[in-house]
């Protein structure tokens, strides 16, 4: 590593160190040099603000979860109507285990985004996967009256109600800093909850 990168290695965990302390707002530049043992002239070197050294944290690790989330959603999609009947919720349950696998891999990152984002960019993450969540869950209804099912009107505003209620319950393993471990029985005992709930809602026990 040469001592540019080294140098820049240093401020992004003196960044870190210091945003998972104090929030994106309070945090002070100031401080990550001292912390890095730099100027703050250097960190303007490698970032122009303080929110650019903030997305350098999260930027990859947001993009790619919501990448891979917009796929599974995609691809499931694509499957045809009757498919999608029976095997939605083994479908969902095994993408979810990956999602929270994905989160764990940069436990770090999605910390900051979840409890140290506000006034970033990146304060609304969580609404931007409800956004997909709501459309997708929109297009599944419809193909399960494609194939029979007399499912009731389900307003957009009550599904991105329930929506909300899921996802934000989920990202609170990160919240609360658990274990990996205790998240995913955490997440499964969720989404046992939630798929039970949808169920009965949509007529589909």
């Amino acid at each position: 590593m040469n001592m540019d990168a080294t140098t820049q290695s240093r401020i992004l965990e003196a960044g870190k160190a210091e945003f998972l302390a104090k929030g994106f707002e309070p945090a002070s530049l100031r401080a990550i040099a001292k912390e890095a043992g730099v100027t703050t002239g250097a960190i303007y070197g490698y970032y122009p603000d303080k929110a650019a050294l903030f997305g350098a944290l999260v930027s990859e690790p947001a993009q790619q979860l919501r990448a891979f989330y917009l796929t599974v959603q995609q691809e499931f999609d694509a499957l045809p109507p009757e498919v999608k009947a029976r095997s939605m919720h083994d479908y969902s349950a095994r993408s979810l285990e990956d999602f929270i696998g994905y989160i764990y891999e940069h436990f770090d990152a999605f910390k900051l985004v979840v409890s140290c984002s506000a006034r970033t960019e990146y304060e609304h993450y969580i609404d931007s996967l409800i956004e997909v969540e709501v459309y997708y869950t929109q297009r599944y209804i419809s193909a399960m009256r494609e194939v029979g099912h007399d499912i009731p009107v389900i307003e957009e505003q009550m599904n991105h109600i329930l929506s909300s209620a899921q996802y934000y319950g989920i990202f609170e393993t990160v919240a609360h800093d658990m274990s990996k471990e205790k998240a995913l029985q955490y997440i499964r005992t969720l989404y046992d909850f939630y798929s039970a709930g949808w169920d009965a809602i949509l007529g589909l026990k």
